[in-house]
């Protein structure tokens, strides 16, 4: 699926809190519960100071991306898809994309997810990323360009 990545903004901030609260709330409750004042406040001091992206696909936002260039890694903090452009390859898509920038750079991407996640970790490990640590809840992820 063909998309675009651009800035996201203040007025994307709505957005990309609903489509947090979207596709992530279920695994957020079951790994620490939901408290909404507090996922309001972390969105709000995370979206200050990450590189976040709106994903744009057939003309709509369809998701978000956040990540970090660290001097050595790509670190990737959120993909979310809103659940109607889910399963058609714009996640691979988008995570490949991320890999091809960072290995420009020769740079190894890394990521975490919850255990309480498993199709995005089935998804992390089919497109070559492993397990790096264990730091619960998190399974710290990595991939490496020149070794994928």
């Amino acid at each position: 699926m063909e998309y675009r990545l651009r800035p996201a903004s203040e007025l994307d901030c709505e957005f990309l809190f609903m489509l947090h609260s979207t596709t992530m709330r279920d695994v957020i409750e079951t790994t620490w519960g939901w408290d909404e004042t507090w996922q309001r406040t972390d969105f709000d001091r995370r979206f200050a100071v990450q590189n976040v992206s709106i994903i744009e696909a057939t003309s709509f936002d369809v998701g978000g991306l956040w990540i970090e260039w660290k001097p050595d890694s790509l670190y990737i903090h959120e993909i979310q898809i809103v659940p109607d452009y889910q399963d058609r390859g714009l996640g691979t898509a988008v995570i490949q994309d991320v890999v091809g920038q960072a290995a420009s750079r020769m740079l190894p991407v890394e990521l975490s997810v919850v255990p309480a996640n498993p199709r995005a970790k089935h998804l992390y490990e089919r497109l070559g990323f492993v397990m790096t640590s264990v730091e619960s809840p998190f399974i710290q992820m990595r991939y490496d360009a020149h070794l994928g």
